[in-house]
């Protein structure tokens, strides 16, 4: 009997020590984005065209996310015409990340995988991993982790081959832009919510895209420069998607 109850208790501590392990175990091909705060936008000026600065990304304000799961990668071509049955990218490959779809093709896409697309706040968060610069890793661009128009020879490259952020993530900068759940609106850092903001509530004509691509300039590749999409991808064709998905709280 002695050596019963033994068991059972030697049992049920391994049960119990392994329920909180196995619920922080993301999902294939996702990585666990820790609950935070970060400090989003920018204080520095640059300019996106000649005349124009970049009050879009002003001014910074205090942000804080709850823990999400985020795609490691960009959707690949493979990944986007198994789950969508057609493949529309200008750069044919399987292993390349799709590019020129619209928002609308983006949410579905993620919605198919039991997903979500991030929001803007939780797009940044990401790609800063925890960094208070222009990049996650200092505030020089570094071709290590980036495909810009330096080292691209001006073509798509298979995701995740370059190094990964701090916190595991492939390609948040260059590659190809990434559609974000939020409406656009140029001023709408001056009315942000701290918490989990979502974008303005109001109906926008344009989506965000964030992140940059492998045609870019390094001055158009930070982690704080934001885009307007135009919402039929004819425009902005340098357009991909990666998926979010929300951590479901313990029983």
């Amino acid at each position: 009997m002695k050596t019963l109850s033994i068991l059972i208790v030697l049992i049920s501590s391994f049960f119990i020590s392994a329920i909180p392990v196995l619920a922080e175990n993301p999902p294939e091909g996702m990585v666990r984005i820790p609950t935070g705060c970060f400090m989003m936008g920018t204080d520095n000026v640059y300019e996106y065209e000649v005349g124009r600065k970049n009050e879009r990304e002003r001014p910074v304000h205090k942000v804080c996310i709850d823990a999400f799961y985020l795609d490691k990668t960009e959707a690949t071509q493979a990944e986007y015409e198994k789950s969508m049955g057609k493949n529309p990218s200008y750069y044919p490959g399987e292993n390349l990340p799709v590019e020129h779809i619209n928002y609308k093709e983006a949410q579905e896409y993620c919605r198919l995988q039991g997903k979500r697309l991030p929001t803007e706040a939780e797009w940044e968060y990401a790609a800063r991993a925890g960094g208070p610069d222009d990049y996650p890793w200092g505030s020089e661009i570094d071709g290590d982790y980036v495909w810009y128009d330096v080292n691209s020879s001006r073509k798509p490259h298979p995701v995740g081959s370059k190094k990964p952020n701090a916190w595991g993530v492939y390609d948040m900068l260059g590659s190809v832009y990434e559609w974000v759940s939020d409406w656009y609106s140029d001023h709408y850092y001056e009315v942000s919510p701290r918490d989990n903001p979502k974008g303005p509530e109001e109906r926008q004509s344009w989506r965000v895209i964030r992140g940059g691509s492998w045609v870019d300039e390094p001055g158009k590749i930070r982690v704080t420069v934001r885009y307007r999409g135009d919402s039929d991808g004819t425009y902005h064709f340098l357009v991909g998607v990666r998926c979010a998905r929300d951590i479901e709280p313990s029983p």
